[in-house]
């Protein structure tokens, strides 16, 4: 039942981009729609989505909660709480409420204000700066890395681990052909606890007790330990870096609100819940379709993969009035479902909520007035969350300058890099990655044959044809993919640039994460 014409499509750039348009044509011309290139369905008003995610027994999540999990048919490792259903998700969730209880998330508000006041305080005599480098990917993985007994020295490296693996290539989707690849690398923040004992919600893991879907009292495995330290570490840092940027643009285009919050700090919660309806962090989450099920008239057979339109039910203007306006007097009634419904309601919303009331309080006493520079803001490139991956503001003339002149100098770079791109990268490179054991090197041979570039890569003791590569000599810019089996069954993504005879970037390898690597002809 594909509408011939409204199209929703979760790649595409210039529907991420603006989608709430698309949301409304979805929500009046076809509330429940088929994406027939992608193979899924959609519902867009809210009594649809929030019912669904209450049904757990038709939506299922043990396939996951993301559409090209489901897709790929995924097999979740064990401990994945928020990818489980009955019994298994009570079991392990009961776990995670243990160590996110409201209560323990208050208590935890003094060191979330000294941590905000630290990475707050440098910015206050400074003309510009960028609410998601300087703030979002800042704070969150502090309060997180503090909650779990990550070492300070290691919050910058998690963070880049965390984030690099829900970034994806413009306009596709992401490729989970070898499962779901959790860090293994956190295995040593757990080896440390288990040695030295604290007050974290590490150690509580490790020594947490409970009785599983058999009936047996036992405590977690090291399986289930990594996968726990995945989940936290990975939803610690993203959804609340997505919601500063958000609160930040929406208090900028709403400087007489901002006003109002500065005046009365108390009605920040209020703006908080707002942008959490406005501009979910999480615009949609995917279910498995376990049963035919009926909605608006129509069958969804089993077998399916269906989105739940989180950021369109949010909108829907039969539930929300004027929903495309930020009102700081809206109330929470009804509540929007950016946190979702039922059983699998996110388990860390109340710390997400307490993070952003208080970066905002803070924030608004050090630095009451700021603009952003739309112009220069950039969004996050992935499918599954939705927001800045840039956003830099100023707060006078002379930071919006600044702003504007180190894009020209950019620009300027990205020109003078092209310039000096070869025409073809033909040759044998030498490829060295800045891996976590030390330098790693591979030799890689590069031909064009009819006009096709492809090749080969020599590490380890064994060579692999390239699958895939494309170079572009106007900009410099190369990525190609291989696949090897040793020392282990991995895909390594590299991404780069090319200037005279060198070139770097980063590589994508796997569950272990990105890593700068550099190439030289010799």
């Amino acid at each position: 039942m594909e509408s011939s014409e409204v199209y929703y499509d979760p790649y595409s750039r210039e529907i991420v981009e603006q989608p709430y348009p698309v949301y409304q044509r979805l929500r009046q011309e076809a509330p429940l729609y088929y994406n027939k290139k992608y193979d899924f369905y959609a519902v867009s008003r809210y009594e649809d989505v929030r019912k669904g995610l209450g049904d757990h027994e038709t939506f299922i999540s043990s396939r996951g909660g993301i559409l090209e999990m489901i897709q790929q048919n995924i097999q979740m490792p064990a401990g994945t709480f928020i990818f489980e259903d009955k019994p298994r998700h009570t079991m392990y969730r009961q776990i995670a409420q243990r160590l996110f209880t409201p209560r323990r998330m208050m208590n935890l508000e003094p060191m979330v204000r000294k941590l905000a006041a630290q990475v707050l305080d440098p910015l206050v005599e400074r003309d510009e700066f960028d609410f998601i480098h300087d703030v979002g990917r800042e704070l969150p993985m502090r309060v997180i890395g503090m909650l779990m007994g990550i070492p300070e020295s290691d919050f910058q490296s998690v963070r880049e681990i965390t984030d690099s693996k829900m970034r994806t290539e413009e306009g596709k989707p992401l490729d989970y052909g070898e499962g779901l690849q959790l860090e293994q690398s956190f295995d040593k923040y757990i080896d440390w606890r288990e040695k030295n004992p604290g007050d974290d919600v590490t150690t509580e893991l490790i020594n947490v007790e409970f009785t599983d879907e058999t009936g047996t009292l036992r405590k977690l495995t090291r399986e289930e330990l990594v996968t726990f330290f995945n989940v936290l570490a990975g939803a610690g840092n993203e959804t609340t870096n997505r919601l500063i940027g958000w609160v930040a643009k929406a208090l900028a285009e709403h400087p007489k609100q901002r006003r109002e919050l500065v005046k009365s700090p108390s009605l920040i919660p209020d703006a908080i819940e707002e942008v959490l309806r406005l501009e979910p962090p999480g615009p949609h989450v995917a279910r498995y379709v376990a049963k035919d099920v009926e909605i608006q008239g129509q069958t969804v057979p089993a077998g399916s993969a269906i989105l739940f339109l989180v950021g369109s039910a949010n909108h829907d203007e039969r539930i929300f009035p004027n929903p495309d306006h930020f009102d700081l007097y809206r109330g929470r009634t009804p509540s929007h479902v950016t946190f979702g419904y039922g059983i699998h309601t996110c388990i860390g919303n109340v710390l997400a909520r307490l993070e952003g009331r208080v970066v905002f309080e803070e924030l608004l006493k050090r630095i009451p007035d700021w603009d952003v520079d739309m112009e220069h803001a950039k969004l996050l490139s992935t499918s599954t969350v939705r927001g800045w991956d840039t956003l830099p503001a100023y707060v006078n003339a002379r930071g919006a300058q600044t702003i504007k002149d180190r894009a020209v100098q950019q620009a300027q770079q990205n020109a003078a890099s092209s310039a000096s791109a070869p025409a073809t990268l033909d040759g044998e490179w030498v490829v060295t990655v800045k891996g976590p054991t030390g330098p790693m090197d591979s030799s890689l041979a590069l031909t064009t044959t009819d006009g096709v570039l492809g090749g080969e890569q020599t590490g380890e003791g064994t060579t692999t044809v390239i699958e895939e590569i494309a170079y572009n000599p106007a900009t410099g810019d190369v990525t190609w993919i291989n696949k090897i089996s040793k020392p282990m069954k991995m895909t390594l993504k590299f991404t780069g640039k090319v200037e005279g005879n060198s070139m770097s970037g980063k590589v994508k390898a796997g569950f272990m994460g990105s890593f700068a690597f550099t190439g030289q002809k010799p």
